[in-house]
């Protein structure tokens, strides 16, 4: 039985189910190694809409600006790998990361509770298709979508459907669970632009409803001039560590049913045990995958299958 809010979003219409070709596939794979690069980019999110009585949105907007640097870590054709890298001022935090699969059968779907079911697709369905997984700042799962990419004269556009965690910057919210999203991603001359159309979601204790609707705009706007000499070293030293893991957060994701991933298990958070393992990766001790499989194995539960 499908839940509400999987209702809600399966209302909003999806663009681009044109069938694939050769040419076509070309301007896809063009279109997402396009955001790769150097860019200044803007987080800006403002509730709107009250979907809930008694619910008052919240006046002020969220804004930042950072710099992102963004690599293309693997392209075998079918599948491309964008990681990006943030930085501000002299921070430098490994951020989100895009996973990009053709015509992808598997994809993940989260449900609330930190589970993700594996959703499957027939071929018909993902004819055409690219999935987007985004991954945390530790590669864990987050959420993913898949939709057809659009071409026009000056612009490529593709819009696809998420169940999502909620957000980092409002991790400590508890009026709400997940997020139902709508994201566009429009990639011009200048850069490339995400849009988000959210539904903060209540699903709890036989809840589940829309609370209120946010918008989310994010540019990436392509600069020449900044130096990213501390993200790009950054990543020399650690890149072959992360491709690791994103290797055995791929064993983990189940074939058929549901995975649950903690935040907090024997050995303290998540978030902290792979920040160990970054730092002895950064004094040219890199462990080996073995050593990754074991410290993320305990955060990592297989949960009944989704209905």
């Amino acid at each position: 039985m499908k839940s509400t809010f999987t209702l809600f979003a399966a209302g909003i219409l999806l663009a681009g189910s044109t069938f694939a070709s050769d040419e076509s596939f070309e301007k896809d794979r063009k279109a997402i190694l396009s955001m790769a690069g150097d860019f200044k980019v803007g987080f800006h999110f403002q509730e709107t809409v009250s979907l809930h009585e008694g619910y008052k949105p919240e006046e002020k907007a969220y804004k930042e600006e950072a710099f992102e640097t963004v690599k293309v870590v693997e392209d075998s054709g079918k599948k491309i790998v964008l990681q990006h890298i943030l930085q501000a001022g002299p921070a430098v935090v490994k951020h989100w990361a895009q996973i990009w699969t053709y015509e992808d059968t598997e994809i993940l779907e989260f449900q609330g509770e930190r589970t993700w079911t594996t959703k499957k697709l027939s071929p018909e369905e993902a004819k055409g298709k690219w999935s987007q997984r985004v991954t945390q700042v530790d590669d864990s799962p987050r959420y993913e979508g898949i939709a057809a990419w659009v071409h026009g004269p000056e612009i490529s556009e593709w819009t696809a459907l998420a169940n999502r965690p909620k957000p980092r910057r409002e991790e400590k919210r508890e009026d709400y669970d997940l997020l139902v999203v709508t994201n566009r991603h429009t990639i011009t001359s200048e850069g490339w632009f995400h849009e988000q159309d959210n539904a903060k979601w209540v699903k709890r204790d036989g809840k589940d409803y829309p609370l209120v609707r946010e918008i989310g705009f994010n540019p990436y706007l392509r600069v020449k001039d900044h130096d990213f000499t501390k993200a790009n070293t950054y990543w020399d030293k650690t890149n072959l560590f992360w491709k690791d893991v994103r290797q055995v957060w791929e064993e983990f994701y189940p074939k058929d049913g549901s995975v649950k991933v903690l935040t907090k298990a024997g050995d303290g958070r998540l978030m902290d045990v792979v920040a160990e393992l970054v730092e002895d990766t950064e004094d040219g001790k890199a462990p080996a995958i073995d050593k990754i499989r074991e410290t993320l194995k305990p955060y990592v539960v297989e949960a009944a299958q989704q209905q």
